[in-house]
């Protein structure tokens, strides 16, 4: 008798422990479901990318970087993280090329001074040319004596050149 009840027990208890194994599974799962739904921000050449990322052919991509965690929550307060995808077909326009003209003159970064060689405004590409033994003097001005000149706010430098003998 004692054996029965001791099986009856045992049966119980290993059926419970399975059904709370069971229970465990199904609420694991269903955790998981919600996890999978949330869904990273997609970032597509810079533009916020809305639709499902498997419609982008893998052959266009030219790199792809995952943010997650804390940086993804200070750069795109993203909880889910970011996918950054760059594809080969996005041209990234160089600024550095664009070239002002005023007067006649292009016009170099708006930082940079004006350029004087021997009495004439040149560039930075003629004075990339000159060498320091062709070099005789070189002179700046700054502030209000460079406006006063030759109406340069970002200064002036002025170069003379060695004359040939």
């Amino acid at each position: 008798m004692k054996n029965i009840v001791f099986t009856i027990c045992l049966f119980v208890l290993t059926s419970s422990f399975f059904y709370a194994q069971r229970t465990d599974n199904k609420e694991a799962s269903v955790l998981l479901l919600k996890k999978l739904d949330k869904k990273p921000l997609v970032f597509v050449d810079g533009k916020k990318f809305d639709f499902p990322v498997e419609i982008i052919d893998p052959t266009t991509i030219a790199s792809m970087h995952v943010l997650k965690g804390k940086e993804a929550l200070t750069q795109y307060n993203a909880p889910n993280g970011v996918i950054l995808i760059q594809t080969k077909s996005a041209k990234r326009f160089n600024f550095t090329d664009i070239k002002t003209v005023e007067k006649g003159f292009v016009l170099e970064d708006k930082n940079t001074p004006m350029i004087i060689i021997d009495g004439k405004k040149s560039n930075q590409k003629e004075l990339k040319k000159l060498t320091p033994d062709k070099i005789d003097k070189i002179e700046v001005l700054k502030g209000e004596k460079a406006l006063e000149k030759h109406n340069a706010s970002n200064g002036v430098v002025i170069i003379t050149t060695k004359k040939a003998n």
